[in-house]
């Protein structure tokens, strides 16, 4: 058995915002129930906006003479142009491979010196160039961490490099076999849009620097992004450091963004995909939920948590703890760009996959009527979440995480604020109702990755729709 991920490795990247609840102080385990509150002042935010327009949100933490800037921009992967996917990515990973008079190896060496470092990525949503820095070297960090944000070179030498370290990355990441749940799923409910689309070597082989150039030109513009800070540092302090090396940059203006096409399941329906000889398998279930800015989404966090985003939850309790079938099952919510998808995930022994998918449709089923949630599991589940929420502010890393992910997705400036009234405000019967009604009564896409000389006919003989598809999305089969 191997133990379960519902963030997916290399090569999707998503932000980090799967509402799964945060960890709980140790407690006794015999039985769900509430957990004893605690005292919670969240962090002042701070705003300003430098000469160009480009805004700046400063969140303080004093306890370590640490700071983190971070560059961030509204596109990303799903802007990659057909035929050419991977581009986002690839981009944002030469940014510091050469900027200015400094290649790749003097930008580290440099950094190296300061005890600095300087990174940039993008995931499916957003493109982010980031320093972190000791206050003291605050000033040199940020000449190269702009500099990697204004002047990069995308030389070819290196390129070459990335470009056959990727194309390694893909095959392996085609025998992962969470990564190759992920392939098939994502295109069977985005279609040939945003995730759906998925890099290749030939598209990666299409890519030259040139392209990388004409995307950095049009999505890194300060008109399509802002500055977040976090850290032994002021409003008063920064604002004038970010202000002398990119308020004189021109605003420019954003490219439109492509359109996202949602596939929800209208019935239940199991997708196999074949990994010869395979120990075990990977199974993800999944449909669309009320995303963030819908009322019932606190309903559905806590009645998801109490069902399966927790170890204590009934999902786990059933296949971990009672049938030994997994190291770990849990279920949540993933936002993105798109709106919200709800995950049930785990990887389980081929022997007892579909005892396992058994126990799964069986969970929701029971749900529904016959095993309601209790009072006691939803209470509990509620005060793990509020509990696990103050101790995530204590680092840097999430206070300007946390900012980012309000900005990119447009949620209220006092989101941090609205999250523990929101769980508190939650009732046992509405997060009964709402995941019933959400989920649990509602068909589901669930895809499984494994050996299916073993584990295809018990699948079949369960009842539901079975259709095999290959890697690339193909019907091979349809039963």
């Amino acid at each position: 058995m191997i133990f379960l991920s519902l963030m997916l490795a290399c090569p999707k990247q998503v932000e980090p915002v799967v509402e799964m609840a945060p960890p709980a102080p140790t407690v006794d385990r015999s039985k769900p129930g509430p957990l004893e509150s605690s005292n919670f002042t969240l962090p002042v935010i701070q705003t300003g906006t430098l000469s160009n327009g480009m805004k700046v949100v400063v969140v303080e933490n004093h306890e370590l003479p640490v700071v983190q800037v971070r560059a961030v921009f509204n596109t990303g992967s799903w802007t990659d142009k057909a035929k050419h996917e991977g581009l986002a990515s690839v981009s944002m990973d030469m940014l510091n491979e050469g900027a200015g008079d400094r290649d790749g190896k003097q930008i580290s060496a440099d950094l190296k010196a300061l005890a600095s470092s300087v990174s940039s990525n993008a995931s499916s949503d957003s493109a982010t160039v980031r320093a972190d820095s000791l206050k003291k070297n605050l000033e040199p960090t940020l000449d190269i961490w702009a500099e990697v944000l204004l002047e990069p070179t995308f030389p070819k030498s290196e390129w070459t490099r990335i470009q056959n370290q990727r194309i390694l990355d893909l095959e392996s990441a085609r025998t992962n076999p969470d990564s190759m749940a992920w392939i098939v799923t994502d295109r069977l409910i985005y279609g040939s849009t945003y995730e759906g689309r998925t890099t290749t070597e030939a598209s990666l082989k299409a890519i030259s620097t040139k392209d990388m150039k004409a995307w950095y030109q049009t999505h890194l513009v300060p008109s399509n992004g802002t500055l977040l800070v976090g850290g032994d540092i002021t409003l008063a302090e920064i604002q004038p450091l970010l202000e002398a090396r990119l308020g004189s940059v021109a605003p420019g203006k954003a490219a439109v963004l492509p359109e996202i096409e949602t596939i929800q399941p209208t019935e239940t329906t199991i997708y196999l995909v074949d990994k010869p000889g395979a120990a075990q398998s990977m199974v993800k279930a999944v449909r669309f939920v009320p995303a963030r800015d819908q009322p019932e989404y606190w309903d559905l966090m806590v009645g998801n948590s109490a069902w399966g985003g927790m170890f204590m939850a009934r999902l786990n309790m059933n296949l971990r703890e009672d049938k030994g079938y997994t190291y770990g099952a849990r279920s949540g919510i993933y936002n993105n760009q798109a709106g919200a998808l709800w995950v049930a995930s785990s990887s389980v022994q081929s022997e007892v996959t579909a005892p396992a998918m058994s126990e799964l449709f069986a969970e929701l089923a029971q749900v529904q009527a016959e095993r309601p949630l209790t009072v006691d599991e939803v209470e509990y589940a509620k005060s793990n979440r509020v509990l696990g929420y103050p101790g995530s502010f204590e680092t840097v890393d999430y206070l300007v995480g946390s900012r980012s992910t309000v900005w990119r997705y447009g949620l209220p400036e006092n989101w941090e604020e609205m999250y523990i009234p929101g769980v508190q405000g939650v009732t046992p019967e509405k997060a009964q109702s709402t995941f019933v009604e959400q989920v649990a009564s509602q068909p589901l896409v669930v895809t499984v990755v494994g050996d299916l000389a073993s584990i295809k006919a018990p699948i079949v003989a369960l009842g539901y729709p079975v259709v095999v598809l290959d890697l690339d999305g193909n019907v091979v089969e349809d039963n």
